[in-house]
C-alpha cells in the first residue's frame, strides 16, 4: 500500500555523537529497559552489576545476588561448567555461548541460553565480563508439547478410519496424505503420490462437474466448509464421503492450499435411505388405516380423532370433538363401560397407570344404527409421569363378530354330530408322535415294520405319545364307560393283543407317510367283556404335517364276528345268522356264488341271480380299482384271508356306496368256500366327510382372524408413532401462534402509547390551555372546558394500562422479576388485597424470551383470576431458583373452586384461562399443578426446566 507523504531525513551522525556523549546515563537506562537479563562480572565471572530482568530471572535483588555463592545459585554441573568452560574462553579474550541450568530463588531450575563477552582495556587485558541470558523455560515446554501433540496427531491420523489431507492448490498435488486414505480409499498413499490424477479417478462421474465448481471456487479464495459426493473404492463399490475443509492464504492473502478432514458416510447414507423407505411405508399404512386412533381428556371428551372416524361412524371430527364417550355407546354398553373405569380408578388409586382396558361395545352410527367396535384404551403421562387423559385405538368388529358368532355356530354343529353321532368317535393329537418319527428318520430308520418287530419297547414309546382330546357320548357306552374321565384312566385295559398288533400296523402306516388306515381289532370294554370293532383313522389334508388332528371311528362289528365264528361251525348256521345280518354276505366257491343274503342284494341292488352272473370287481368303483387290484387279485386265486379295507361300489340302479369288505375262509358243501362280507359305511362315510369339512372351515377362520390381528397390529404400532410425530407438529404450531400473538400484542401496544395516548395527551394540553389568556372568557365553558380534560385524563389512563396490559414496558427494560413485582404492585392496589411477591436465584439466570414472556403470562392469568373470582384478602406469590426447576407458586385464601366442574364449565363456555396456562407450562417444557377445594383457597405450582429455559448462545 502506497502511503502519499514527505520523505524522512536520515539523522545527522554529529548529532547522534552530541545526544550520546552529552547523556552518559542513556546506555544505563537502555540496558535496564531491555527484556533480556543483562549483567557486568569481573573477569572471575563474580558479579558486579545486573539489570531489573536479570534479578527478575534469578528472583533475588542485586543486593542478595551480590552476596550469593555460586553454589547456590547454580547445579554443580553449571558451576563446573563455568569453571571449565566459560572462564577459560573469556580469560582468553573469547566470548562463550551455550545452555546451561540455574537456580532461583524459589529453588526451580531455568534452562537459559548465555552470551559471555569479554571487555579488555587498551593493553588488551580483559577487566570485565559483560552477560547476557535468555530463558528457554517456556520454549523447552513449548518444544515437549509440541512433540507431544506431533505423536497423538500421528496416532490419530493412523488409528482412525478418517484421513487428513493437505492440498496444494497451485500444483494440485497433497503436501500431507494420512495413511488411513488405504482404508478409505483402497489405495495407498504412495499410490496418490505416483498418480496426480487418482483423485478425479476414483470420484464419480456423476460428480466430476460439481468438484470442479468446487475446486474453481476454492482458486478464487471461495470455500464450502462441508461437501458430500459419491467415489469409486478400488474394489469397485460405490461410497459416500463427507469433506469438512479449510482455506489457507499465503502472506498476501491469495489461496495457497486447503487442509482437510474426508470421512466414509456410506452406511449412514445407506441408513438414511432405509429410514426414509421405512417412513414412507409407514406414513402410507398411517394413511390408509381403518382403525381410529384418537385422544380423550380425564373426563373421556374426544380431544382429537384419525379422519378413519368417519367411516365407521359416520361423524367428522368437528362434530365428536367435545362430546363425552358415554353418549356414542348404546344403553346396552354402558355399564360394561362403567365396569371398566372402576377397575381403572382401582388400579390407578395404587400409582399403576400401566392398565389397558379391551372393550367390545356397541356404538350408535349417524344414520341411527348400531354398530360393534373394539376400543383400546391407555393411559397418557405427561413427562413427569403425571396422568392427562387418555389416548386409544378403535376398530369397527362388526363383520367379526358376526363372522364369530358363525363360527361359534358351525362349531356347535361340530359338537352336536360328534356328540351325537351313534359310531364311536375320538379326536386325537399325534403332535408327539410326529416327533418322534422324524427323530427316528433322522437316525437313519427307513424301514419301520423292520424297526418296530425288532424294538418293541419303540412301538410302547408311540403308545405313551399318543393324546386322546376327545370322545364322543357311543364310545363311553360302547366300552362300558360311566364318563370320560372314567375312559381316560383306564384306557391300559381296553387294549388287547389284537389291539396292539392293529396298532403297530398303525404307527408303521403313519411313519411311511400314510393317512389312512382300517381294520377290525378286538377291544375290552370296562366290564371286562372283549368286543370286535372295526378301526378307521383319518388324517384331514390340513394336519398331515404335524398330526396334531387325526379322527379315529370304531364300529361294532361283534355280532358279524360271531355269524362269522358261527358260520365256520355250520353252514346252516351261517345261513341263519346271515340272513338276520345287517351285512351283505356273499359265499364263493371256485369263482361262481352259492349264497347270496337279503341284505347284499339290497345293499347292491342286484338280486341273487344276477350277482350270481356278476364279477365282483365290475362293481367296484373305476376310481377304486387300481388301488385294491392287488387284493382282488387275491380274491380270485381263493388265496385271500383279510380285510380289504374300504372302497366305493356302483349300485345296480347307478348309485355310488361306501363299503367295507373282509373276506374269511369257511367250509361249505364240505368244501373251502370263501365269504365276503359287505357292510354299508356310506352313512358313516358322509357324517365324517362333514365332521371334516367342519373343522376345516373353523381353522380356516381362525387362521384369518389370527391374520387380521396380527396386521391390524402392525398398524396400529405405525400409526401410534404418527401420532406423537402429530402431537410434536401441533405443539411448535401451538407455540408459534404464541409468539405471533405476543408479537402482535406488542405491536398493538406500541400504536396505542406511541400515537394514541400521545394524540390524546396533545389535546388535553390544548384543551387545559384553551382559555388561558382570556380572563373574560365565559365561566361555564371554562367549567365544561376542564371536564373534558379530566375525561381525556381518565382515556389517556385507560389507554397506557391497556398498552401496558398487552405488553408490559418493565418486562423488556427491568427484566422479568422486576416485572412480575409491578404487576403484583398494582394489581393489589387496584383490588384492594395483599400481594406478597419474593423472587431469589433468578436475577442469575439469562431466559429465553419465550421463556420470560410465557411465565409472565402465566402468573398475570393467575393474578387476574386471583382478583376477578377467588374473594381474596390476601396472595403469596413466590419465585425460586430450586435445581434443576424454576419454580412459581401462587396461594392464595380466597374461595377456591371445584376443579373438574369449573373447566368442564370453562371449555364449555370455551373460556381458555386455566387452559392457556397449562398449555403455556408445557410449551416451555413445565407443568402447571392445581389444588384447590371450595372454602380452602387455591395453590398452584408451575415447574419450568432451568435447562430448557435458559437461554443458550
Amino acid at each position: 500500500m502506497k502511503i502519499d507523504r514527505d520523505p524522512l531525513e536520515r539523522p545527522d551522525p554529529e548529532a547522534c555523537k552530541r545526544l550520546i556523549d552529552g547523556d552518559p546515563a542513556l546506555f544505563r537506562r537502555l540496558v535496564e529497559a531491555s527484556g533480556m537479563a543483562i549483567s557486568i562480572h569481573d573477569k572471575t565471572l563474580f558479579p558486579l552489576w545486573g539489570n531489573r530482568a536479570w534479578t527478575e530471572l534469578w528472583g533475588y535483588s542485586l543486593e542478595e545476588l551480590l552476596d550469593l555463592p555460586q553454589e547456590l545459585a547454580m547445579p554443580e554441573e553449571t558451576v563446573e561448567l563455568y569453571w571449565k568452560s566459560v572462564l577459560p574462553a573469556v580469560s582468553q579474550g573469547k566470548r562463550w555461548q551455550g545452555e546451561y541450568v540455574i537456580r532461583a530463588k524459589d529453588n526451580n531450575l531455568h534452562t537459559v541460553k548465555g552470551w559471555f563477552d569479554p571487555i579488555a582495556d587498551a593493553s588488551g587485558e580483559v577487566t570485565c565480563i559483560i552477560a547476557i541470558k535468555q530463558d528457554l523455560s517456556d520454549l523447552i515446554r513449548m518444544r515437549e508439547a509440541l512433540g507431544s501433540a506431533e505423536k497423538s496427531l500421528n496416532f490419530i491420523s493412523d488409528c482412525t478410519s478418517d484421513i487428513f489431507f493437505r492440498l496444494n492448490l497451485h500444483t494440485g498435488l497433497y503436501d500431507y496424505l494420512s495413511p488411513s486414505v488405504e482404508r478409505f480409499s483402497g489405495y495407498t498413499v504412495r499410490e496418490y503420490q505416483e498418480c496426480p490424477m487418482l483423485v478425479r479417478k476414483i470420484v464419480h462421474p456423476d460428480w466430476h462437474g460439481y468438484l470442479d465448481e468446487v475446486m474453481a471456487e476454492l482458486l478464487v479464495g471461495k470455500v464450502r466448509e462441508e461437501l458430500e459426493f459419491q467415489f469409486i473404492h478400488k474394489s469397485g463399490e460405490i461410497h459416500w464421503a463427507s469433506q469438512r475443509q479449510i482455506l489457507l492464504r499465503d502472506k498476501n492473502g491469495d489461496p495457497l492450499a486447503v487442509e482437510g478432514i474426508a470421512t466414509d458416510i456410506t452406511a449412514r447414507k445407506q441408513a438414511e435411505e432405509r429410514l426414509r423407505a421405512s417412513e414412507e411405508k409407514f406414513r402410507f399404512l398411517a394413511e390408509n388405516t381403518a382403525d381410529v386412533i384418537w385422544t380423550m381428556d380425564d373426563d373421556y371428551r374426544l380431544v382429537y380423532a384419525t379422519p378413519s372416524i368417519k367411516d365407521i361412524s359416520g361423524f367428522t371430527l368437528e362434530e365428536l370433538q367435545g362430546r363425552p364417550f358415554r353418549k356414542m355407546i348404546t344403553r346396552s354398553s354402558m355399564a360394561k363401560f362403567e365396569e371398566a373405569l372402576a377397575r381403572r380408578r382401582e388400579t390407578e388409586a395404587g400409582g399403576d397407570y400401566t392398565l389397558i382396558n379391551s372393550l367390545e361395545l356397541e356404538h350408535i352410527h349417524k344414520d341411527g344404527r348400531i354398530f360393534w367396535a373394539e376400543t383400546m384404551i391407555k393411559r397418557l403421562l405427561d413427562d413427569k409421569g403425571r396422568p392427562r387423559g387418555f389416548q386409544g385405538v378403535s376398530r369397527d368388529v362388526t363383520l367379526r363378530l358376526e363372522a364369530g358368532a358363525a363360527i361359534m355356530a358351525s362349531e356347535a354343529r361340530f359338537r352336536t354330530l360328534f356328540e351325537d353321532s351313534p359310531i364311536s368317535l375320538w379326536e386325537e393329537d399325534l403332535t408327539k408322535l410326529k416327533f418322534y418319527f422324524d427323530e427316528l428318520k433322522e437316525q437313519g430308520v427307513t424301514d419301520f415294520r423292520k424297526f418296530f418287530y425288532d424294538n418293541p419297547e419303540a412301538l410302547a414309546k408311540c403308545v405313551t405319545l399318543v393324546t386322546v382330546v376327545d370322545v364322543n357320548k357311543a364310545t363311553l357306552s360302547l366300552l362300558g364307560a360311566t364318563s370320560k374321565e372314567d375312559l381316560f384312566g383306564n384306557l391300559d385295559k381296553v387294549l388287547t393283543e389284537s389291539s396292539m398288533a392293529a396298532f403297530a400296523e398303525e404307527m408303521i402306516l403313519l411313519a411311511s407317510g400314510g393317512r389312512e388306515y382300517c381294520g377290525e381289532i378286538t377291544n375290552r370294554t370296562l366290564n371286562g367283556d372283549t368286543i370286535w370293532v372295526m378301526v378307521h383313522f383319518f388324517v384331514p389334508d390340513e394336519y398331515k404335517d404335524t398330526l396334531s388332528r387325526v379322527i379315529v371311528s370304531l364300529l361294532d362289528v361283534t355280532p358279524r364276528r360271531r355269524a362269522e365264528e358261527a358260520l365256520m361251525d355250520s353252514e346252516e348256521r351261517y345261513r341263519m345268522l346271515a340272513e338276520n345280518s345287517q351285512e351283505g354276505v356273499i359265499v364263493m366257491q371256485n369263482g361262481m356264488a352259492r349264497y347270496v343274503n337279503e341284505s347284499m342284494m339290497r345293499i347292491t341292488g342286484y338280486s341273487a341271480r344276477e350277482l350270481e352272473g356278476l364279477d365282483f370287481v365290475d362293481m367296484v368303483h373305476p376310481g377304486d380299482q387300481d388301488e385294491h387290484a392287488p387284493q382282488f387279485a387275491r380274491l380270485d386265486s381263493g388265496e385271500m384271508n383279510e380285510s380289504l379295507g374300504s372302497f366305493r361300489i356302483l349300485t345296480r340302479s347307478g348309485g355310488t356306496k361306501w363299503v367295507n369288505m373282509s373276506v374269511k375262509p369257511i367250509m361249505w358243501g364240505g368244501r373251502e368256500a370263501q365269504m365276503l362280507i359287505l357292510t354299508n359305511i356310506t352313512r358313516y362315510k358322509a357324517l365324517e366327510s362333514e365332521l371334516l369339512i367342519a373343522h376345516a372351515q373353523m381353522e380356516n377362520r381362525v387362521r384369518k382372524r389370527t391374520a387380521e390381528l396380527s396386521k391390524a397390529n402392525v398398524r396400529l404400532k405405525a400409526e401410534a408413532e404418527e401420532r406423537g410425530k402429530a402431537q410434536e407438529r401441533i405443539q411448535a404450531l401451538t407455540q408459534q401462534i404464541i409468539r405471533v400473538q405476543e408479537d402482535e400484542r406488542q405491536r398493538i401496544s406500541r400504536d396505542l402509547h406511541d400515537n394514541v395516548a400521545q394524540d390524546l395527551s396533545s389535546i388535553m394540553l390544548k384543551m387545559e390551555t384553551l382559555f388561558d389568556g382570556l380572563p373574560d372568557a365565559d365561566p361555564e365553558l371554562a367549567e365544561r372546558g376542564e371536564a373534558v380534560a379530566g375525561i381525556l385524563r381518565h382515556t389517556i389512563a385507560s389507554v397506557r394500562e391497556i398498552a401496558y396490559g398487552l405488553r408490559p414496558p418493565a418486562l423488556d427494560q427491568l427484566g422479568l422479576v422486576q416485572a412480575l413485582t409491578n404487576l403484583c404492585h398494582d394489581s393489589g392496589n387496584r383490588y384492594g388485597f395483599d400481594v406478597d411477591f419474593f423472587s431469589t436465584g433468578i436475577e442469575n439466570i439469562s431466559l429465553e424470551f419465550d421463556v420470560e414472556i410465557n411465565l409472565y403470562r402465566m402468573v398475570q392469568e393467575a393474578v387476574r383470576n386471583i382478583c376477578r373470582h377467588a374473594g381474596a384478602t390476601k396472595a403469596v406469590i413466590r419465585m425460586v431458583k430450586s435445581h434443576p426447576d424454576i419454580l412459581i407458586r401462587i396461594e392464595d385464601n380466597g374461595s377456591g373452586f371445584p376443579m373438574q366442574e369449573s373447566l368442564a364449565k370453562a371449555d364449555a363456555e370455551k373460556r381458555m384461562g386455566l387452559r392457556s396456562m397449562e398449555e403455556r407450562a408445557r410449551l416451555i417444557g413445565g407443568s402447571m399443578e392445581i389444588q384447590t377445594l371450595t372454602g380452602t383457597g387455591t395453590r398452584i405450582l408451575f415447574k419450568v426446566p432451568i435447562e430448557s429455559a435458559r437461554r443458550h448462545g
